[in-house]
């Protein structure tokens, strides 16, 4: 059973006990014009789970140079989740902390019900590395957490890539924690959300994994690519993060140590756009793109701080 069908229950029923209270003492307040409560879930969509290419709302999301990949993990540690008014007057503020994995679930993380029903403009989160109290939610390998902690990184995912007979492999931790404000509701493109009496709000942190093989920064519109990535794979055919880290954006180098070029034979450029990396180079550049990735309720964008 989805862990939100096994809350909502309880939660009408504390909503419904509630409101008995209140008309014990001659009903509902006109100021209370009800309660309610909000679901939080978090998801990589069905990429997380199938990989690129992946088909989204009928259109295919594909690497731009031919590759396949899948994952076999990918962990996000997210939380500190808030929901506001306008000015600041918050309908909750959890200091909680998350830690699942997309490839195998959309779990749910947080319920909160008895919130006043009404809209709330300002809805928040962060993505930050595990602290010693994190809660893991579905299947999470203690030693997945444990690396996480110890290693400072937010995001945890693995995979393999192939085109044409070639296959890599990848195992990363990224650590580039951000904060997440005044999202934009991607259901309806408006502020925040709106809570209604006696019923349960469902919200979704949307992570877009292709984020983070995007090719240019400070956009929405990007190709995916990943013959820079696999260019700097090892003997074994992994590629470690760290490796990504030797491949300059100025002179990205195939895997012959000869230039770069797509199918054209034009030399292929990463562009940061008026992103500031501290280094140019491939690593820096996917820290950034990776930043992200998370929204709500899909294409919702929220402000996003480096942290």
């Amino acid at each position: 059973m989805h862990p939100e069908n096994t809350l909502r229950p309880r939660a009408l029923a504390v909503l419904t006990a509630t409101c008995v209270a209140f008309a014990a003492q001659g009903g509902c307040a006109a100021s209370d014009a009800g309660r309610g409560a909000v679901a939080i879930r978090v998801s990589g969509e069905g990429a997380a789970k199938t990989g690129y290419p992946y088909v989204k709302n009928g259109a295919e999301i594909r690497f731009a140079d031919g590759w396949t990949v899948r994952f076999s993990k990918y962990l996000v540690s997210v939380g500190e989740l808030r929901l506001a008014s306008a000015d600041d007057v918050d309908a909750f503020a959890s200091t909680d902390v998350f830690v699942t994995d997309l490839h195998l679930d959309d779990p749910t993380i947080l319920l909160q019900d008895g919130l006043e029903a009404r809209r709330w403009e300002r809805f928040g989160f962060r993505v930050v590395p595990p602290s010693p109290t994190a809660k893991t939610v579905g299947q999470v390998a203690a030693e997945d957490l444990v690396r996480m902690q110890q290693g400072g990184f937010n995001y945890w995912l693995e995979g393999t890539a192939e085109k044409d007979g070639r296959s890599v492999s990848f195992a990363w931790g990224l650590g580039n924690p951000t904060r997440a404000t005044n999202c934009t509701n991607g259901l309806d493109n408006t502020e925040g959300v709106v809570v209604r009496s006696n019923a349960t709000a469902d919200v979704e942190i949307t992570f877009h994994l292709d984020h983070l093989f995007w090719d240019t920064l400070g956009t929405e519109v990007a190709n995916l690519r990943f013959e820079a990535i696999a260019a700097v794979a090892d003997g074994d055919s992994r590629v470690t993060f760290d490796a990504l880290a030797t491949q300059p954006l100025a002179d990205l180098r195939a895997a012959d140590g000869g230039p770069l070029v797509d199918e054209d034979g034009q030399r292929i450029l990463y562009n940061p756009g008026s992103v500031p990396l501290p280094e140019q180079n491939l690593q820096a550049f996917m820290l950034a793109t990776s930043a992200g990735q998370a929204h709500l309720n899909g294409l919702g964008l929220c402000t996003i701080s480096r942290l």
